[in-house]
């Protein structure tokens, strides 16, 4: 019994040396088997190489046409674009049977009367792959919707199964509509049928599975900064306050500045309002009446007022149940940013020492800018202070001097220098504009006599 063993194990491994180890791969379909032991199969139609190719004993089809595949496009790089279906795929044997072929079927359900064992002298041939005219689309309540290559004999129960199965956030999905055009596509049909009902389906169908979309989703807020307790806040749709939202953060820490906090409209906001962003900026600019120059200044004004809902929110009224910022309604994504308390202002440009100064409260502009070690040489007879939160610019004027809080900025800009043909040119320009005067002037002067 021993020595019987023994023979049949070195039988199996002479039969392993000769099958695995006699071919060297080089070209496409070829592979580390002996010729003896192979499957000649034949591929035609549509795909990205036809011809006859060996397969192994034992493989099945997506298997023989997956390793085709790839040693095509290993070879043929550019062939990885190229298109073909995986529906309706005929198999015929030498015997004349045939078998028709559904490997995206097959890869959804594992089922092998899809996906076929290979014979010698099999011919797979892969048929015309239109998805203009040859199609069928699924959408509405379904995992994943999709368009699929259609094939004679298809059911809704198909286009169910190709778009994941019914979205099971949906509640209560019994119906869908089948929409069917004419020939000329022109005029539309809608048919209204029970899923239990499983019709049969048409090339061209466009199918709906009915059912209200659900609104249980992650709706959140980000709140970031001197809070208690910041990160992602659950809200709800279109209800939940800021205030709300500020009290499920913990709250406000004593460090956080109510003065700069901000509220930025949320990513999935912006997104859905884009087309409706760019419809409002044309209706604004189809009669607006202002320069270029304007015109870019309007556009950025614009975009900041899409995505901020700074000008109406006073953070430090979140406490009063009567004033906008409690009442404020937050949408999904939205971000809250409560900056920690900056005790200081900004002071730059041209000024001998720029740098933060301590804030003191009543000071005005020229106590900042003599801290700053006083204006430099090269400064312009203007001063600017522009406001923490807003970035408004307001410049310093005898009759408008700016209250200047913590957190703002004093900036003073440069004079550029100016050369004398600086100041040659202008005065070439003007005497040019003002002899041209004077001569049409003469002219008046002399035609009228």
């Amino acid at each position: 019994m021993r020595k019987s063993s023994i023979v049949i194990i070195l039988i199996f491994l002479a039969i392993s040396y000769a099958v695995y180890g006699q071919e060297k791969p080089g070209s496409i379909g070829e592979i580390n088997f002996n010729s003896a032991m192979m499957l000649s199969v034949s591929i035609g139609g549509q795909f990205v190489s036809n011809g006859t190719f060996p397969a192994v004993p034992g493989e099945r089809v997506d298997q023989f046409i997956t390793r085709i595949y790839n040693q095509v496009i290993t070879l043929t790089p550019y062939m990885r674009y190229s298109v073909y279906g995986l529906r309706n795929i005929t198999l015929r044997r030498f015997s004349g049977e045939i078998i028709q072929v559904d490997l995206q079927k097959f890869r959804l359900t594992g089922d092998y009367q899809f996906n076929p064992l290979l014979q010698n002298d099999d011919v797979i041939i892969f048929p015309p792959y239109d998805d203009k005219t040859n199609f069928i689309s699924i959408g509405g309540a379904v995992v994943n919707p999709k368009t699929f290559q259609y094939v004679e004999g298809d059911r809704l129960s198909d286009a169910i199964l190709f778009s994941g199965g019914i979205n099971p956030a949906y509640e209560n999905i019994v119906t869908a509509s089948i929409s069917r055009l004419d020939y000329e596509g022109k005029n539309e049909r809608i048919e209204i049928y029970q899923i239990s009902e499983n019709p049969a389906l048409q090339r061209g169908d466009r199918i709906r599975l009915l059912g209200e979309e659900p609104q249980r989703k992650n709706f959140h807020v980000r709140v970031g900064g001197e809070v208690n307790r910041p990160g992602r806040i659950p809200i709800t749709r279109g209800t939940t306050t800021l205030r709300e939202v500020i009290k499920n953060a913990g709250g406000f820490k004593a460090s956080a500045d109510l003065n700069n906090a901000e509220l930025i409209r949320g990513r999935d906001v912006v997104t859905t309002t884009r087309a409706t962003e760019q419809f409002d900026i044309l209706m604004m600019q189809r009669m607006a009446n202002i320069s270029a120059e304007d015109s870019l200044s309007f556009l950025a004004d614009n975009k900041l007022r899409f995505f901020r809902a700074n000008g109406v929110l006073n953070f430090n009224n979140l406490d009063d149940t009567n004033s906008i910022a409690s009442k404020f309604i937050v949408q999904n994504e939205d971000s809250v940013f409560i900056p920690s308390r900056l005790n200081l202002v900004y002071v730059y440009g041209q000024v001998n020492n720029p740098g933060y100064i301590e804030f003191v409260s009543g000071s005005d502009y020229k106590y900042y800018i003599q801290k700053a070690g006083g204006i430099a040489q090269t400064a312009k007879d203007e001063i600017y202070v522009i406001k923490g939160k807003s970035r408004a610019w307001i410049q310093v004027e005898e009759d408008n001097v700016p209250q200047v809080d913590a957190g703002d900025y004093i900036w003073i800009p440069k004079e550029r220098p100016r050369e004398f043909s600086y100041y040659l040119e202008r005065v070439t320009a003007v005497a040019g504009v003002v002899s041209a005067v004077a001569t049409i002037l003469l002219l008046i002067v002399q035609l009228s006599k």
